[in-house]
């Protein structure tokens, strides 16, 4: 047993309301609206109708730009196929919707008061994950988020819509970058992909780190906040010029200060492998104008190698096509990372997501209390093969033969490659990560030592809460989630349940068979600024599901393997952690599956 942690339009019959967007959310897969009565939070003033089958993400768009008021937009749908009509309490009308040249009859609705909606009894959970998870994609694909989701009287499901700073859509819709007339199958990323990736580094780093906390360490190992928005740019600049040549952008000492972060060794924070020489006073650090100077000129280049290939100025080749892959994956590493250091300030320093409504915790708490849990605990797996990594050498880039055949080829990381069979034997697993409510138990039961407490939970006036990036919540909103921890806190809890982790192949084949993914509805790609509760090992589901959007430890030891080429573009990468103390995790990027 483990514990695994368009060219379209809207011909209107309703006059045009003021279509101001902004922002998202906390979406409940499989989940019920439990309620006394209240008014639904985050109410839309406007909401459409439309049939369950019609919630495709041009009609999504066009929806939202056409009944949007002050930033949001209510849709409802039908949850099963045979209801026809809309709510009885509304009175729709019909409109015509052109998309993409193809005329459709569909009923919509306005509701010009919807506060005046009421839950008003306790309504049994969703029993169609597969479409809710489909209607999750579509508003991902229409660059819309879901604030809420809840299941209304005689099957209806009704969202709440908002339009985020930015948006991840599914990887399925995500085109990779080619030169060619026909669709690529690799992973080279489009400039829009690096746009929407700078999005989403800028508003953390410019609008969610306030000035005073530029130079203070939300984790004493790690560097200065100011350190991370020079290290993205810098990292980017020196890889271009390993690809394409040409010097450093100006000013050329950034090399020096934010080529590498601080990695501390496990046992001995006093040793660390090797990293920048970085300033130690204040004062002597460049100033945040300066760095963001620096970066845009980075950005710049960046965009002109893309102007180039597509003009034929440069040929795209593989050693380009990696730097690519890997310079974009390094700056989304970078966004998880950094959340993870000032999620320890959130409340005390850092700022919440702007463009992003608020959670409705007491909305949620009770979805999440009502929630299905799986009939049985545990799952058996295996035996299985089970295959690791995919065949990508960085030393073939350069044959002659492979050189410029990038399309449809994959990239990945040295460590990822050759591609492993592993035989993996039949063993049991629990359906779902351990959460903060059995993890308190847990940790009350051996002593309740407050400075022994996860780093993600923290003692606020005296009362033991979660931490999240809108600032800590209580124990019993965050009780159903999936604890965050170390990899030593979940030993000692697996070996008090009379278990042990998983190894990197046993949480692959279990991910693999169960794991539903974005696509499926789970929570990654920026759905939510916080983890939800698990959804695996429903029987209607025939156990698909998701984590709840954490990182998952394994016991496995990140080491090196046969056939492995280590990595000549970001020397050491991999090299400089096979030192027996750092294990492999697993996790999902907020723009990779």
């Amino acid at each position: 047993m483990f514990s695994p942690s368009s060219s379209s339009s809207l011909d209107s019959v309703f006059d045009r309301p003021n279509s101001r967007a902004t922002t998202p959310s906390s979406i409940v897969s499989s989940l019920s609206c439990k309620s006394t009565g209240g008014i639904i939070p985050h109410a839309p003033a406007t909401c459409v109708f439309v049939q369950s089958t019609m919630v495709d993400p041009d009609l999504v768009a066009l929806a939202f730009n056409a009944y949007s008021q002050e930033g949001s937009l209510g849709i409802i749908v039908s949850n099963h196929s045979n209801l026809q009509m809309a709510l009885p309490f509304i009175e729709w009308k019909k409109t015509n919707i052109n998309i993409k040249g193809r005329t459709f009859d569909v009923k919509l609705v306005l509701i010009p008061k919807f506060d005046a909606l009421r839950i008003d009894s306790i309504l049994e959970p969703m029993e169609t994950l597969s479409n809710v998870s489909c209607h999750l994609a579509s508003f991902s694909r229409a660059g819309v988020r879901a604030v809420t989701s809840m299941l209304l009287v005689d099957g209806y499901i009704m969202f709440t819509l908002e339009r985020p700073p930015f948006n991840y859509i599914p990887l399925s819709s995500t085109p990779s970058f080619t030169l060619s007339y026909r669709p690529s199958s690799g992973n080279v990323p489009t400039l829009q992909e690096w746009k929407n990736v700078w999005a989403t580094w800028d508003l953390i780093t410019l609008q969610m780190i306030p000035g005073e906390m530029l130079h203070q360490k939300p984790i004493d190992l790690r560097h200065k906040c100011l350190f991370y928005i020079g290290h993205i740019p810098t990292f980017l600049d020196m890889l271009l010029s390993k690809a394409i040549g040409g010097g450093a952008s100006e000013p050329q000492h950034f090399w020096n200060v934010f080529e590498r972060g601080i990695d501390p060794h496990v046992d001995d924070p006093d040793h660390c492998h090797s990293h920048s020489e970085v300033p130690e006073k204040d004062e002597d650090w460049p100033v945040l104008e300066t760095i963001i100077g620096f970066r845009d000129r980075v950005r710049s280049r960046l965009i002109e190698l893309y102007n180039d290939l597509q003009t034929g100025k440069r040929r795209l080749t593989r050693n380009i096509a990696r730097t690519l892959v890997m310079t974009i994956e390094h700056e989304g590493f970078h966004i998880e990372t950094l959340l993870y250091m000032l999620i320890q300030r959130a409340g005390t320093g850092t700022l919440p997501p702007p463009g992003f409504t608020a959670p409705a915790w007491e909305t949620f708490t009770q979805q999440w209390d009502v929630a299905p849990a799986p009939s049985t605990s545990t799952v058996v797996l295996g035996p299985a093969t089970v295959s690791l990594g995919h065949q990508d050498s960085e030393d073939d880039d350069a044959l002659p033969s492979v050189a410029e055949d990038v399309d449809n080829h994959v990239f990945g990381w040295d460590n990822e490659s050759p591609e492993r069979k592993l035989q993996v034997a039949a063993f049991r697993a629990e359906w779902r990560p351990v959460t903060n409510g059995e993890f308190e138990a847990f940790w009350r039961k051996r002593g309740a030592d407050s400075s022994g407490i996860p780093a993600s939970w923290v003692y606020d006036n005296d009362e033991l809460k979660v931490r999240t990036m809108y600032g800590p919540v209580s124990m019993e909103i965050a009780q159903h989630w999936p604890v965050l921890t170390s990899h030593d806190d979940f030993l000692a809890y697996a070996r008090w349940k009379g278990g042990r982790l998983p190894t990197e192949a046993e949480l692959r084949l279990f991910l693999d068979t169960y794991e539903v993914g974005h696509e499926g509805g789970s929570n990654t790609g920026f759905r939510n600024w916080h983890p939800v509760p698990a959804t695996t090992g429903l029987e209607c589901n025939d156990g698909k599901g998701s984590n709840g959007g954490v990182w998952e430890w394994t016991s496995t030891l990140f080491e090196a393997h046969e056939g492995l080429s280590p990595t000549k573009l970001f020397t050491g990468y991999s090299t400089d952690f096979f030192d027996t103390k750092h294990h492999v995790v697993l996790l999902t990027l907020p723009f990779l599956d």
